[in-house]
């Protein structure tokens, strides 16, 4: 009964919203990753409808429409500056199409040994292609410890 009574009187929306975005700033200053901005701009249009006595459902309503609404909009304007963050290459990203001398052979269905700067790597083909000891292969990839390799153009 008492419950009831407090969903019926809009004025119980002013402390509500009021105490959501003030919850929803602080998680935002202590984060400030936008992980809850958007609660606070549909928090605050609900309290200004609590301001104007509208129904504390229709509050919810409008608070639940601002925030998806900022949500979409915050994920559309920073979409490129989150999307597109520049990778940084590693030092394994640097071996990439680098030369490689086998140490043993090695097939599609046998691993083999390379080496790359003086430090010794499991090599593997994913290609259906043989090479030989002693060739100057390209590394292709890294898998885990393993380089996968090619062989160069023209070879």
């Amino acid at each position: 009964m008492i419950y009831s009574g407090l969903l019926e009187n809009p004025q119980v929306g002013i402390y509500f919203w009021a105490g959501i975005f003030l919850l929803a700033l602080i998680i935002e200053l202590m984060e400030p990753q936008l992980v809850s901005i958007w609660f606070c701009g549909g928090a605050l249009i609900a309290f200004f409808l609590a301001l104007l006595n509208i129904s504390l459902i229709i509050q919810a309503a409008v608070f639940i429409v601002v925030s998806a609404i900022l949500l979409i909009l915050s994920f559309k304007f920073f979409r490129k500056s989150i999307l597109n963050k520049p990778t940084i290459p590693t030092n394994a990203d640097s071996m990439i199409d680098q030369e490689i001398v086998l140490l043993s052979d090695v097939s599609h269905s046998v691993a083999g040994t390379g080496l790359y700067k003086g430090i010794q790597w499991q090599v593997i083909v994913d290609e259906d292609i043989e090479c030989h000891k002693d060739d100057i292969v390209l590394i292709k990839a890294i898998k885990g410890n393993r380089l996968i390799i090619k062989k160069k153009e023209g070879k």
